[in-house]
């Protein structure tokens, strides 16, 4: 079979626009999940009894089903009280659950494998308990937490092919309709492999480089 490069350089144009798309939520979805993990790491280790409860067992639910459930949790669940998003804004909420709650265990683990030392020192000198873990023990762990957090985000970086479900212009949904109205298969699966493998080595290499600056 015959690589047919007209018909590659034809339909790149929609899947370049849909891998911006993809950028896009996975960019929004990850940054999210940065900022909503710490605190709930966090309130996971230190916070109030009900609370380290809730927030375990929210933990332990998403990590434990596919992200495409959670995704139609959020697509179905949130109209339901009310909320209704676009595909587009449903796609960013789901994924950033998914990345937040691997990267609560990711930083719990970093945080327990510094030590008792650390937080003990800290409290003995008046440090309260909140700060002594986002300021102090946090910015410590950071170097144990970039590569496997990295992975995770890449991972969700992979799972914004499931929003194709929901309609939302991605990579996946954009190929898969034009395999559908062109037939044409094997150009239209390079492409979009070439443009995930793109997408995910920049985040990879995003991370390289931020580690280098923090071990110096």
């Amino acid at each position: 079979m015959k690589f047919d490069w007209n018909a590659f350089f034809e339909f790149l144009p929609r899947m370049l626009e849909a891998a911006v798309v993809t950028v896009e939520v996975s960019v929004l979805a990850l940054g999210f999940a940065c900022l909503l993990a710490p605190p709930l790491a966090v309130a996971r280790m230190i916070g109030p009894l009900p609370l380290r409860l809730l927030v375990a067992a929210f933990v332990e639910v998403v990590r434990g089903i596919p992200p495409l459930l959670v995704i139609s949790f959020v697509y179905f669940g949130l109209p339901a009280i009310g909320l209704v998003l676009n595909g587009f804004w449903t796609g960013v909420a789901a994924l950033t659950i998914v990345g937040a709650v691997y990267a609560v265990e990711i930083i719990r683990s970093a945080i327990d494998s510094l030590g008792r030392g650390q937080r003990e020192a800290a409290l003995a000198l008046g440090f309260p308990l909140w700060r002594t873990y986002l300021e102090l023990l946090f910015p410590q762990a950071l170097k144990r937490i970039l590569p496997p957090l990295t992975n995770e985000l890449a991972n969700v970086i992979k799972a914004s092919a499931l929003l194709s479900v929901i309609s939302v212009h991605e990579i996946a949904q954009v190929g898969n309709a034009l395999i559908f109205e062109t037939f044409v298969v094997v150009e239209i699966v390079v492409q979009m492999t070439l443009l995930y493998l793109v997408i995910v080595g920049v985040l990879s290499h995003l991370s390289r480089t931020l580690e280098r600056r923090l071990a110096h």
